[in-house]
Parts: structure tokens; sequence; C-alpha cells
């Protein structure tokens, strides 16, 4: 059988194929497994492009020999592709004349000598692809190409994704079946008749060198192009309403055409002021429907963790936070709204992350060593710490292969300076003694061959960021769909990232001035008294009721844990950490339950036969 997604959730996907026998042949079982399949050709007539789409996520150029398709959200038509490819000579041109177009979308392009794909710059669109031989595919899901491949889960990848609070990059971007390969964001996939799948670099972060007033302007556009995208042909379209990135999106919304519904979430959390400020800005702006979802409506974390009601390609702790992120789109459906923006990826883009301060430091070493100070200050880091940190001219493999050495270490109490090329990852004390040397084990071999995303700490610690909000983004987005509603995540789009790296980091990493980039963009967008705003929710009180309202399931998971079952989890030890928890408890849990909860899903569905043997 072939595993497909659920053909009621309303998702889209897409597999795609080369122009080959082999390739046909790959793709057959689908015509019988899937309903309404939608099915594109190459100029041969051997299938091209296979999968489930809804009229408004594709657009299609077919000129000669050659195809170019857009897949997702955007504003394109088949002449806005065929005159932007105009003089492209082969398939990755043709990609590439779509790049930096406003919007959210997958781009394929075929022509006689072979296929491209690309995703977003984000990594929210991903692309993998599978390679046996004559048998080669790629695809917007994993779990669908290891399908008609016949993968396996890869328990050693399976085992690294339990790492708090996440595996170092490249491998929280792998895929956990055997013989599934992921396409970087910055790289595009070539498929062709004669040779392996192969991957090439498709863009460079710009380097950080816009004054705040330039990069602001840019990033206004952006954002208002990437909203307008979303409410083109929409009467009523949703915006969350709580922070100061979605409040900016919902300001854009305004301005336009629709009718703007305002979705706010009351916190259990009594310091929370996102219902002062979003009642607030709802009076500023005048034009919007203000929708409140109170406290006892609003699903909190680990509600419905013992229902497996969406089949995710990987692990994904979005499965903690679904049930309110639902809860909250069936709101947006109630006025019927049938897409909601939501600021998933302004942290990431817009927050200053601590190690950009050795960025920073290179051209502004004053600016930066008074910041690390303040920053030192803030998070009780010891100067001796600090100092060593600074200094650290680890290259990337080494510093990866210390985390194998110190999974224990970095369970300890004592603050360490988040200067390094990412967070420091720690093992849950419910894992086996077994699981635990094997993690330790794998971190150190796979060191040997990882590289970072970029030379300079800061820019990849900002990538890796993005990066793994867009995964469990992209999980929410795909979830909400069975709803009925798109879930829309325009920082996401790649003119917005662009321009959000674009900025000198000496406008961005002052510890005490909050996200300046956004609210200068805002300037003329938000009212004046809105953009005075520096303070941002903290979930950690909503995770901790949850946790004790949701109890007996956290536990009836434990009794019949299959990680336990794979040997990963001392279930007795799980129970009592859920009976009797720490400080640390729910931090270190977030992963175990997305590996756990995803392994139940993949072993409720039989296991797929190869389509070829």
């Amino acid at each position: 059988m072939v595993a497909v997604p659920d053909l009621a959730s309303g998702l889209s996907w897409f597999v795609v194929v080369p122009d080959t026998d082999a390739g046909r042949a790959l793709v057959e079982p689908l015509r019988h497994r899937v309903p309404e399949l939608r099915t594109l050709t190459h100029a041969s007539g051997r299938p091209w492009l296979l999968g489930r789409w809804t009229d408004d996520e594709v657009a299609v150029a077919e000129f000669g020999d050659r195809r170019l398709v857009a897949l997702g959200e955007h504003r394109l038509s088949a002449g806005d592709l065929e005159r932007r490819a105009a003089g492209t000579r082969d398939a990755a041109q043709m990609c590439a004349a779509l790049q930096g177009l406003p919007g959210s979308f997958h781009t394929l392009a075929t022509t006689p000598a072979g296929t491209a794909v690309q995703g977003s710059l984000s990594g929210y669109r991903r692309v993998y692809f599978v390679a046996a031989g004559e048998r080669s595919a790629a695809g917007d899901r994993a779990d669908v190409l290891a399908g008609l491949t016949g993968a396996r889960v890869d328990e050693e990848a399976l085992a690294l994704r339990m790492l708090a609070p996440y595996a170092p990059w490249p491998i929280f971007w792998q895929p956990v079946w055997r013989g599934v390969q992921a396409v970087p964001p910055d790289r595009r996939l070539l498929l062709d008749r004669a040779t392996a799948p192969r991957t090439v670099t498709r863009w460079r972060a710009p380097e950080p060198v816009l004054d705040l007033a330039t990069a602001a302007d840019r990033l206004r556009r952006a954002l208002a192009d990437a909203v307008a995208v979303r409410t083109g042909g929409h009467e009523v379209i949703a915006s969350d309403l709580s922070g100061m990135d979605s409040t900016s999106l919902c300001a854009l919304a305004a301005r336009g055409g629709s009718r703007v519904v305002g979705l706010t979430c009351v916190s259990p959390d009594p310091l929370d002021d996102d219902l002062p400020w979003a009642r607030r800005a709802a009076a500023e702006l005048g034009s919007v429907t203000h929708e409140v979802v109170a406290g006892e409506a609003n699903p909190l974390p680990y509600e419905g963790i013992l229902r497996a009601e969406d089949r995710f390609d990987e692990p994904t702790a979005a499965v903690l936070y679904r049930a309110s992120f639902l809860a909250v789109s069936r709101r947006a459906l109630a006025h019927g709204a049938r897409a909601r923006l939501t600021g998933f990826g302004g942290d990431e883009l817009l927050s200053a992350d601590p190690v950009l301060q050795l960025t920073l430091l290179r051209t502004h070493p004053w600016q930066a060593l008074r910041q690390l100070r303040l920053l030192g200050a803030a998070y009780r880091w010891r100067r001796r710490d600090t100092l060593r940190a600074v200094l650290d001219r680890r290259p990337y493999g080494r510093w990866m292969a210390s985390l194998g050495r110190d999974l224990d270490a970095a369970q300890v109490s004592r603050p360490r300076p988040l200067l390094d090329w990412g967070a420091p990852v720690a093992t849950a004390p419910w894992l086996t003694p077994e699981a635990r040397a094997a993690l330790g084990e794998a971190l150190r071999e796979r060191a040997a061959e990882a590289a970072p995303l970029a030379d300079d700490r800061g820019l990849h610690g900002r990538l890796t960021g993005v990066y793994a909000g867009a995964a469990n983004a992209r999980h929410l987005a795909q979830s909400t769909r069975r709803v009925g509603v798109r879930a829309a995540l325009p920082y996401l789009d790649d003119q917005v990232v662009e321009a959000c790296l674009a900025v000198h980091p000496a406008h961005v990493t002052a510890p005490r001035d909050y996200k300046p980039l956004i609210r200068a963009a805002m300037q003329g967008v938000l009212p004046p008294a809105l953009l005075a705003r520096d303070t941002k929710a903290d979930t950690s009180i909503a995770a901790a009721r949850g946790a004790d309202r949701h109890r007996d399931d956290l536990l009836a998971l434990a009794d019949d844990s299959r990680l336990a079952g794979h040997g990963l989890v001392d279930a007795a030890a799980l129970r009592a950490a859920v009976r009797s928890p720490d400080d640390r408890t729910w931090y270190d849990l977030d992963q175990t339950l997305a590996c756990e909860t995803w392994l139940r899903t993949v072993e409720a569905v039989p296991v797929p036969a190869p389509a070829i043997r």
C-alpha cells in the first residue's frame, strides 16, 4: 500500500518523477490509491507531476516541450509564467525566474533534459527526494515518498529527534525515513534521466549591511505584498491579533478590500497583556471585527494528545498545541474566513538572538561588548564563561562533536552563554542508558561531515531558528486545512526573509530595544500607540496547566509507550516524571511526546510495499 495523506484532510501534496519508464512505474500505484489524482505530464506523455491540489493553488505554463508550475500561495497566471521564463534555456533557469516573487510556493520545471524543483527559503515549503537505482522521485512529503519506495523508519534518526530543545543542524532537517533525503532551503533539486538526483546552490543570504530605515522600507513592502497575496479574492480574511508580529499583519490586511476578523486567545497567565493590546489595536484600526477566544474555550496544550487525527511526515511538537490552533481556525471559519494570517516566523526573524553579538563584534566592538554585559546580567552568565564563548573559534564539526560528549553535562543548572553555534542539547532523564549512549555516539559520528549554514555564527543561528520554526509551523498549517481554513504565514515568504536578514546587526541587537525592525517598518501602518509595545506573552503557564489537566493522558502514553518498546525510553521513569515534574520536565517532554505520538500514527498504517522490487 502507498501511504498518502488522509484524503479527507484537505491537504495538498505532490510527487515529481523524471521522464523515464522507471519513473512512470514508480508512481503507478498512486493512480489506484488516490481518488481524483491530478496529473501533469512531460512532453513525452509520461507522468511528471502528480498529487492533490486546488485550482487556485496552481499556475501551469506549457510552451513547446517545456513546463513550468507554481504550486502554493501566489498570484501568478500561466501568462506570468510564460513571460518570466522567456529566454531561459533549462529547468533550473526556469525555476530561478520565479524566485523572490510574493507568496509562498513550490516551483517546478521540466524540459527534455531534466526537471528542477525548489521550495521556499524559510524551509516552510519543503522538498524531499529518493533515489534507488533508476527509481528517483521528489515531493513535498517524506512519507509519500517513503510509501512509494517501501522505506521504513530510521530508528537512529528518530532517536536523535528526542534531543531537547531540538537536534542541531542538519540532523533536525533530515527525514526519519530510510533513504529519503531533504533538500536544504538554499538549494535546488535536479532530476534527469541519466544521473542520480543532485542539488545545486540557488541562494545565498544577503550581506547584513542595510541601515534601519532602508531595511524597514523593504520589509514593509515585502509584508504588504505577502498579505495582498492572501487577501486577494477573499471577502473575509482572519488574522491573529496578539503580539506585534500578528498585529502588523492584521493592520496590513485591514488596508485591503476584505472584511478582517482579528482573533485573540485569552491566556491563563495573569501577566499576559495580549488581550488589552489587542483590544486597543482593534479600536485604533477601526475596521477590524474583534473575536476574543475566552480562556475556558481555548484548549490547553496536550489536549487530544491521545488522538491521532493528523498524520505528519515527521515527529513534530505541533501536536502539543494543535487543539488550540484548530479551535481558533474554527472561529475564523464561523466568520466566513477561509484563510487565517498568523505571525509564525516573526520571532525568529525579528528578535535579537544573543549570538548576533558576535557578528556585531567585528564592526561595532564597543557596542557589542556593552550589550554582552547587559545580556550576561539578564541571563546570569558568568563573565569567565562569556569571555570563553566569545573567544571560542572551534569549527562547527568540533562543536557538534562536543555535544555528543557533554549530553549529561548539558542538564546542569548553571546558565551557559548562548553564544555557541547552537543551544546545548540534552537528553531527557527517562531515556534509557543505552539510548543516551547511542545518541552521544551518533552525534559524534555525524559531526565528522556536518557543515554550518554560514561561516558566521550569528547568521547560522538565525537560519537554524527560522528552519526549525518553519517545520512546526508547516505542521500546524497542514492540520488546520482539515477544518477548511488555510493558515498563511507571510513572515516565512522569501521576500520577507531576505528583508529581515539584510539589516545591519547594529540596528537589531540592542537587548533593551524590542523588535526595532518591525516597529520601524510599521511606521504609518500601525497607530503610534501600538508601536510602543515592548512585551511578549509567555506560554509556560499554559503548558504547565495543560500538563496538569491532561496528566492522565500523558500517563497513558507512558504506560503504553511505543518508544519504550524500541528500547529508547524507560517507561517507569517517564511515568514518575509526569507524576512529579521538576522545572525541566515539560521542556524535556516536548520532543519525547512528538516522537511518541508520531510513531503511533505510523504504526497505525500498514507498512507499505515497494512499488518496484
